[in-house]
């Protein structure tokens, strides 16, 4: 595994009052950019933001492609690395932050886990021209390390009832991720969370007026809402996924076992190739907005450019990431941690600690994060 940039930290204040969320995490994407040359801001913005690097390059690219009037469309490969990063983030923080938040799990469990991670074919294989050849090594992989079953049969499960299907699984699987939900399970239930889900993608006059947010609005991408409404992105509220499921409970538990729901999903490649939404829209000549739902959620980038002589150079470029979106100082994060109890002593601190860290868990912030108690 490559070491991975993380900038700023976000702090959470369980039991207080809003906002119970603050940040330092710098909008650095137009400091970064403005005078560069168009084309550069792909690769550097791949390297600023490297947790999910795939998925800035391609939403860059789409959102400079769009500014100068030549394509609006996602390209097959693109979208299949993007499924392909999704899936391996996915796959990355159930094995790699899932134990380190909430979870003691025995050494020979850890082992046997350790060893099915670095046997994923999905992890091994990078090259873009082999990935659809790695795919069916990928399904039988999340079989027999994820799932312990059929992934058909299980989704059947899970698209009739999750709440079911989740029960029943952690209680008769054996596999890593089983275990890790079924060990949580009490908590993450008790932790209801309820937001405006964000899928402004699914309506382009939705999406010029986000774009004019964007560009008119001061510090938007720090602190983003959509029509002054602060909302929710990710897997929970994806377009095209799982609508029809949120009317059965907002808890965490559900939302971790979305995890779990669209890494099946996704391994069945050739029919999931258009569920993560991809795409750009051109504003006005060298103004463009292009967004991708990746695994934190949906991923917006707007930029303005001009020619200088023959170069067509960026004059403003933002990037809001799903991280602002989630945990807003008022949002559905920042409304959990409001309703968490007080923890004045050392045993209450230890429990709430580890609800913040399911909560975290569950929505996936790409920056790290410290807890700060009322005494504190």
């Amino acid at each position: 595994m490559t070491a991975q940039l993380q900038i700023g930290q976000l702090i959470f204040r369980p039991g207080q009052s809003l906002p119970t969320i603050s940040s330092d995490r710098p909008s650095l994407a137009g400091i970064l950019l403005r005078g560069k040359p168009a084309q550069s801001a792909p690769q550097q913005l791949a390297r600023l933001y490297s947790l999910c690097g795939e998925s800035h390059r391609i939403t860059a690219q789409l959102a400079i492609d769009a500014a100068a009037g030549l394509r609006t469309q996602a390209t097959s490969q693109e979208r299949l690395k993007l499924m392909a990063e999704t899936m391996r983030e996915h796959v990355r923080r159930i094995w790699l932050d899932w134990p380190r938040l909430f979870a003691q799990p025995d050494q020979n469990m850890t082992i046997a886990a350790l060893q099915s991670l670095r046997d994923c074919p999905l992890l091994m294989e990078h090259n873009v021209d082999n990935l659809l050849a790695a795919s069916s090594r990928f399904r039988q992989w999340i079989e027999s390390a994820v799932l312990g079953e059929s992934a058909p049969e299980w989704l059947t499960a899970w698209q009739t009832n999750p709440i079911e299907c989740m029960l029943d699984w952690v209680a008769r699987a054996h596999t890593f991720p089983a275990k890790l939900l079924r060990d949580i399970e009490y908590d993450a239930v008790q932790i209801q969370t309820s937001a405006t889900p964000f899928v402004p993608h699914s309506k382009i006059e939705i999406l010029h007026a986000l774009a004019r947010r964007i560009e008119t609005v001061e510090d938007f991408e720090r602190a983003p809402s959509n029509a002054d409404m602060v909302c929710e992105t990710g897997i929970w509220t994806r377009l095209d996924g799982f609508g029809e499921i949120r009317s059965l409970g907002n808890n965490l538990w559900l939302r971790m076992g979305a995890r779990i729901a669209e890494l099946v999903l996704l391994s069945e490649w050739q029919q999931a190739q258009n569920r993560l939404a991809l795409g750009s829209l051109m504003l006005a000549p060298g103004l463009a907005l292009a967004w991708c739902e990746m695994a934190r959620g949906l991923l917006l980038h707007w930029v303005r450019l001009e020619h200088t002589g023959a170069t067509q150079c960026i004059t403003d470029y933002r990037v809001v990431a799903p991280t602002e979106w989630n945990f807003h100082p008022s949002g559905v994060v920042a409304h959990a941690l409001a309703a968490m109890p007080i923890a004045r002593d050392a045993i209450a601190q230890a429990q709430v600690t580890r609800q913040v860290n399911i909560l975290a868990a569950a929505f996936d912030p790409c920056v790290n994060y410290k807890i700060e108690f009322e005494h504190a």
